[in-house]
């Protein structure tokens, strides 16, 4: 995703201090959130701006570009805080460690608990974990392929045995009567 031009500030609306929700824009070109401007207007014996306090003579529309800024913006606030934190220290997990075999953040790795460990970037260990599971899924590929063909000749192997077990009840029963 490109990076955000925009901060946080820029897309809250000036009543409730929070990113807008279904933003509104009046005649003065102020916008706001549309229930909180409804909440404000409700207070009030005249529908003014907030900000400047201009009267406003008709139901404001929605501010469809400031709706999608703040969603995206949102969206990608979303992904940025999803990413995992050390659950020690609430930092990004950038590290692997080699010897602990687990994500770190850069305090872990300075801590007592890691200290003469060895490290890699997590992006890279990620790599080399991934080319080794594919490298044992092709093995167990293979594995699977070679006991698939084992099974079919244990069945057509069980059928040969049916096949002459009945064959010789046939004969013994010729050979009784």
């Amino acid at each position: 995703a490109a990076p955000t031009l925009l901060s946080e500030e820029d897309l809250c609306c000036p009543v409730c201090h929070d990113v807008f929700r279904d933003p509104v824009v009046l005649s003065c070109s102020h916008s706001f959130c549309k229930d909180c401007l409804q909440s404000w207007w409700t207070e009030k014996p005249t529908q003014e701006c907030p900000v400047c306090k201009k009267r406003s003579l008709y139901e404001p529309p929605c501010n469809l570009v400031l709706k999608n800024l703040c969603e995206s913006f949102l969206l990608e606030r979303d992904q940025r805080t999803s990413e995992t934190l050390c659950s020690l220290h609430s930092e990004k997990l950038k590290l692997f460690c080699l010897d602990h075999q687990q994500p770190v953040c850069v305090v872990c790795r300075d801590s007592e608990k890691h200290s003469n460990h060895r490290f890699r970037p997590i992006d890279e260990a990620a790599r080399q974990h991934k080319k080794k599971l594919q490298e044992t899924l092709e093995s167990l590929k293979e594995k699977l392929k070679v006991f698939e063909q084992v099974k079919i000749k244990f069945a057509q192997t069980y059928t040969c045995m049916n096949v002459y077990m009945q064959a010789c009840r046939s004969v013994k029963l010729d050979l009784c009567c």
